[in-house]
């Protein structure tokens, strides 16, 4: 019973030294490796890394997940998404600018991975520099992909710049790429009904898409996304309820007609440019 206790009592500081300091576990299996001759998995030992730093950090140990992230780029100096943890890590330890350092070198062995430059214009955001961030959602929205993980991105990102024509275009893609992902049908739809209600939205879209009945569309795509999430019906239908009203526009031309009827506006001015400012 003693020495079951003494077992267990070994085992548990042995743990606690693990979480504590990783890095020295690490780099004892290479010397336990090396003079045995016994050979970890790479990828076993990269995920108990992982799993260590993730602990660390959500112990609020960031600096110690840091030193895990920094073990690994050591020998692995090309997994960009190495610096992605390690930047995440710094964050946590309030270090923006050793974060941003650790980014950049990620964009250096990665530079068109939308994720990662999403994640540097919301950190010059947060830094104050909003034309520089400015200018990497331009270059995002300028990135030409079919990877669908990365179109999604950039379509979100799309969206959330209030540039409506451009995630139309690229959840159009992805919904011809991802037949079978209803949140994409769902997100081009709430496009779609978007280019159909605020007046601006589509301005610079093509003659033969301002003409075109996305009105249809959209409600079949919210349709497509019912089938696909049969968990969210209840959400998708409220949207399909509050857009099948009888004032909502068919086209994008239909509702720039509707604005330039309005009788406030002055005589011979373009309602929709002025809108514009």
């Amino acid at each position: 019973m003693r020495i079951l206790t003494i077992t267990l009592f070994v085992l548990l500081i042995l743990l606690a030294l693990i979480l504590l300091v990783p890095v020295a576990f690490l780099e004892l299996t290479d010397t336990v490796q090396k003079s045995t001759g016994v050979v970890m998995p790479e990828d076993l030992k990269q995920n108990i890394g992982m799993s260590l730093a993730e602990v660390a950090t959500s112990s609020g140990r960031p600096t110690t997940a840091v030193a895990v992230y920094d073990y690994f780029i050591a020998t692995h100096n090309e997994q960009s998404d190495l610096y992605v943890l390690k930047c995440d890590a710094l964050l946590a330890a309030g270090d923006d600018a050793g974060a941003m350092e650790a980014l950049d070198q990620a964009l250096s062995w990665d530079p068109l991975n939308p994720q990662f430059l999403i994640k540097k214009a919301r950190l010059l955001v947060k830094a104050g520099k909003k034309s520089e961030a400015d200018s990497i959602f331009d270059s995002i929205l300028a990135i030409q992909t079919d990877n669908p993980k990365y179109l999604s991105t950039i379509a979100d990102i799309a969206l959330e710049r209030t540039r409506y024509l451009e995630a139309f275009d690229r959840y159009s893609r992805l919904a011809n790429l991802t037949p079978k992902d209803g949140r994409i049908w769902e997100k081009r739809s709430d496009v779609i009904f978007a280019l159909l209600t605020i007046p601006t939205a589509g301005i610079n879209a093509s003659p033969s898409l301002k003409q075109t009945d996305l009105y249809t569309d959209g409600i079949k795509g919210y349709e497509q996304a019912i089938i696909l999430r049969p968990d969210q019906e209840k959400n998708i239908r409220s949207k399909m309820y509050k857009r099948s009203d009888e004032y909502v526009a068919r086209s994008i031309q239909e509702l720039e007609d509707r604005y330039r009827e309005f009788k406030y506006l002055q005589p011979g001015a373009d309602p929709i440019r002025s809108i514009l400012g």
